[in-house]
């Protein structure tokens, strides 16, 4: 018999109350998210010890076995880990008892969209730590929810990653926060074991290293999979309120002139009666064009760069409007 709903999982929490309900789903489902941790860690870091410095393998062939490591972690393990904890969350939120054979299937099922999705954003926000280093934390805020979209909501790897910067485009310092506490409280149990065991590759070090590393990527996907509904109901309220069409300042020959249209969707209008005015560019949505309503009938050539808000608010709206045309998916 399905559990009672529990509503409180999708609604705004700060970064603590985030922690405080990772830590009470986690006391009330212990063994399901550690096993659902456990069958994609535990065979993963067997496979690692092949790279290890007490390995079977030297040279350029330990290279590239560290190569393929690297890749299967962020286009496997860490996508379908997310994807795991997310399916499970998503059944306690309808009131489902997770069962483990049914996450499972939808886990692997969302892989075709999560897996290019976090190997992409991930090699964007390596790329940015390379270069300069606050380019790859903006990316990773950016990204932070890009798995979840890519399980629930997003058709493909494009609108995953924009799905998931429209959601956190408003709530970067919030994002932040939980990303240092998840990181302070998952810092913890691999300083023990390296103060315990150092770089020891003993059976001893090893089994109590692949422990934590169970219990440190299920913390972190679940910790996660609670922003993303949290980042789902700030989105929600955000687009209950009338102020979803902002008004951009753009400057024509010294003064600021608003728009007298919907800058968020010039299609509503037809080019008889729209009126004049500076309108988001669907094909290149960060630069506005101007419509002439004086007879011109046509759009400028001068362009203008599209205001944050503006360009997140366009974004939200495309969003909740591809949506509503998809069918639903069966579950």
């Amino acid at each position: 018999m399905d559990a009672p709903p529990i509503p409180e999982i999708e609604r705004e929490r700060s970064a603590f109350a985030l922690i405080g309900a990772t830590f009470s789903l986690y006391r009330r489902y212990s063994w399901l998210f550690l096993i659902l941790a456990g069958v994609v860690v535990v065979p993963y870091e067997l496979i690692s010890l092949i790279g290890g410095p007490d390995g079977p393998v030297h040279g350029v062939a330990l290279a590239l076995v560290e190569l393929a490591l690297s890749i299967g972690d962020f286009a496997l393990v860490l996508p379908l880990i997310s994807a795991l904890h997310l399916y499970a969350l998503e059944d306690v939120r309808e009131g489902r008892e997770p069962v483990l054979a049914s996450v499972a299937r939808r886990a692997v099922a969302s892989l075709r969209v999560v897996s290019p999705a976090v190997l992409l954003s991930w090699l964007g926000i390596l790329a940015g730590f390379i270069a300069l280093i606050v380019p790859g934390v903006l990316l990773a805020i950016r990204w932070a929810v890009v798995a979840q979209t890519g399980a629930l909501e997003a058709p493909s790897w494009r609108k995953a990653l924009d799905r998931s910067a429209g959601l956190t485009e408003k709530h970067r310092k919030h994002v932040l926060g939980l990303f240092l506490l998840t990181w302070l409280i998952t810092a913890v149990p691999t300083g023990i074991h390296i103060a315990v065991f150092g770089s020891s590759t003993t059976v001893g070090s090893v089994f109590v290293g692949t422990a934590f590393a169970v219990l440190v990527s299920s913390f972190t996907a679940l910790a996660t999979a609670f922003l993303y509904y949290d980042l789902k109901a700030r989105f929600r309220t955000a687009a209950a309120t009338p102020a979803l069409k902002p008004e951009p300042v753009v400057t024509v020959s010294g003064r600021d002139v608003p728009p007298t249209g919907d800058p968020l969707d010039p299609a509503s209008w037809g080019d008889a009666d729209r009126p004049s005015g500076w309108y988001v560019n669907p094909d290149s949505p960060w630069r506005m064009r101007y419509w002439h309503a004086d007879g011109a009938g046509s759009w400028s050539k001068r362009t203008a760069k599209t205001p944050k808000d503006t360009l997140a608010a366009w974004r939200d709206l495309r969003f909740v409007r591809e949506k509503a045309e998809r069918p639903e998916e069966p579950v």
